[in-house]
C-alpha cells in the first residue's frame, strides 16, 4: 500500500512539473506579446505625432508674400499614413485579445494545480504519518527500554571482556558472568559510535514522542564523559541537540526548540541560576513552577545553555573520583514542529539525565556531609530502580513518586515514550 501511494505521489510530481514547464512557455509567451505591444504603440504614438505635425503644417496659413500657395504635404502620403494608422489599431487590439486570452489559459492552468496538489499534500501526509507509525512500531518491537553498555578503555586489572555486540563477560574472583544488553560499545568506541545508536529515538522526538536517555553506572566511569563531553568531542548531550535542528531543517517543518536544566541534589531539585525548585503533578503532566524555560534557535545557543549548567552542579572530591558528581543532572529539550503542507504541528521532549554516581559508600570512605549526599544518591538510584522493574512488569502502579528525580522524570519513562 505504501509503494503504490510513493508511486501515485511520483505521478503527481510528474505531472505537476509538467504544468510548471507549461506555465512558464505561456509566461514567456505573454512577456513576449506585451514587449511587442509597448514597441506597437511607441509606433503608434509615433506616427500620430506625425499625422498631427502633417495637418498642422497643412492648415497653416501661407505668407502673404507669396501669391502662389503649394500643399505643405502630399496627400498619398497623408492617405498612406492613416491606412498605416488603422493597421496599428487593429494590430493593437488584436495583440490585447492575445494577451487576454494568454493569461486566461495561464488562470486556468494554475486553477488545475489546486486539485492535484492538493491531493499531492494530503497524500504525503498520510504518507509520513504511516511511515511515523511504523517506525514508531518497529521502535516497539525492539522495545522502548534498551540498554546500552559502555566499556572504558581497557586496564591491566579490567574485568570487562566483550564477547560480541551484545554481551559482556565479569571476570571476578575466578568466577565469569554474562550480562546480555541491547548493545555494547568496546573500549575502542568513540563519541560518534555512541551517539549513533541514539538517533532512532532523536528521529521519534522530532516525530512528537517523549524520549529520554539516562546515564548510569558506577563513580568514574565516564557517565559525564559520555552525555557532555568537550567543545573538541561533544557527548550525548550536544550532539541530540545538533541533530534535532538537523532533521527538522532537512523537512517541511517549522520549529521552536526551548530546554531547560535541573539538578537534583539531596534530594532537591534546583535551576540554572540554583534556586530551589518544587515538584507538581497535574493529572497526567508534571508542572514545575518557577522553572526557567531558554529558547535555543542556533548550536551557539545550545553549548552556551550547556556551558551555564556545568558551572552549578555540584561537584565535591570523594576518594573514587577527585571530580564526582553529587547531584544528578536533567537536561530536557522541547521541540515543537509545525509542518507547513498539512498544517498538523507535533510537540517532543527529548530528556538527558546523567546520573550520580552509585558508589559504596565503605569505598568512598565518605563522611559527615559527603555520606549524607551519598546516601541521598544511592536513594534516589535505587527508587529509580524499583521504577523499571515496575514498567518492565507492566505493573498497575509504578513508584514515580518515591524520588524527586522520578516524579521529573514520569512522562518520558511511561507510555509510548523511548528510554535508552
Amino acid at each position: 500500500k505504501l509503494q503504490m501511494k510513493e508511486k501515485e505521489v511520483d505521478n503527481l510530481f510528474q505531472r505537476n512539473s509538467h504544468l510548471v514547464r507549461e506555465v512558464r512557455y505561456l509566461t514567456d509567451v505573454v512577456q513576449h506579446l506585451n514587449q511587442k505591444l509597448a514597441e506597437l504603440e511607441a509606433d503608434k504614438q509615433e506616427l500620430r505625432e506625425k499625422i498631427r505635425s502633417l495637418l498642422n503644417r497643412r492648415a497653416s496659413p501661407a505668407p502673404p508674400a507669396k501669391p502662389v500657395i503649394k500643399p505643405a504635404v502630399d496627400i498619398g502620403q497623408l492617405h498612406q499614413m492613416s491606412r498605416l494608422t488603422r493597421e496599428l489599431n487593429v494590430s493593437n487590439k488584436h495583440l490585447r485579445s492575445v494577451v487576454h486570452q494568454a493569461l486566461a489559459d495561464i488562470k486556468n492552468h494554475l486553477g488545475q494545480f489546486e486539485g492535484p496538489l492538493g491531493k499531492l499534500a494530503q497524500v504525503e501526509q498520510e504518507a509520513t504519518s504511516e511511515v511515523e507509525n511504523v517506525y514508531n512500531k518497529l521502535l516497539e518491537l525492539q522495545g522502548n527500554i534498551r540498554v546500552f553498555c559502555c566499556c572504558r578503555k581497557s586496564s591491566a586489572s579490567s574485568c570487562l571482556e566483550k564477547t560480541d555486540d551484545q554481551e559482556v563477560v565479569v571476570v571476578q574472583k575466578g568466577s565469569r558472568k554474562k550480562f546480555q544488553f541491547d548493545k555494547v560499545y568496546s573500549p575502542s568506541s568513540t563519541q560518534e559510535d555512541v551517539f549513533a545508536g541514539t538517533l532512532p529515538v532523536i528521529t521519534s522526538c522530532v516525530d512528537g514522542y517523549n524520549v529520554c536517555i539516562l546515564a548510569y553506572g558506577q563513580t568514574g566511569s565516564g557517565k559525564t564523559y559520555t552525555m557532555m563531553g568537550s567543545k573538541e568531542n561533544p557527548g550525548v548531550g550536544m550532539g541530540t541537540g545538533y541533530r534535532c535542528r538537523s532533521d527538522i531543517n532537512g523537512s517541511n517543518q517549522t520549529e521552536k526548540q526551548r530546554t531547560f536544566w535541573c539538578f537534583f541534589f539531596l534530594e532537591m531539585s534546583y535551576t540554572l541560576d540554583s534556586t530551589a525548585l518544587d515538584i507538581r503533578v497535574l493529572g497526567k503532566s508534571v508542572s514545575v513552577p518557577g522553572l526557567t524555560r531558554v529558547e535555543v534557535r542556533t548550536e551557539a545557543d545550545i553549548l552556551t545553555v550547556m556551558e551555564m549548567g556545568e558551572k552549578n552542579r555540584k561537584i565535591a572530591s570523594i576518594k573514587m573520583n577527585i571530580q564526582s558528581s553529587r547531584s544528578h543532572l536533567v537536561v530536557a529539550l522541547e521541540v515543537e514542529g509545525s509542518d507547513e503542507v498539512s498544517g498538523l504541528t507535533s510537540c517532543g521532549m527529548l530528556t538527558l539525565c546523567d546520573l550520580a554516581g552509585s558508589e559504596r559508600i565503605s569505598k568512598t570512605e565518605a563522611e559527615g556531609q559527603r555520606l549524607v549526599e551519598a546516601a541521598a544518591i544511592n536513594k534516589s538510584l535505587t527508587a529509580l530502580g524499583q521504577v523499571f522493574s515496575a514498567l518492565k512488569c507492566n505493573a498497575i502502579h509504578v513508584p514515580f513518586r518515591n524520588s524527586k528525580l522520578t516524579h521529573l522524570l514520569q512522562l518520558c519513562l511511561s507510555g509510548d515514550s523511548k528510554v535508552n
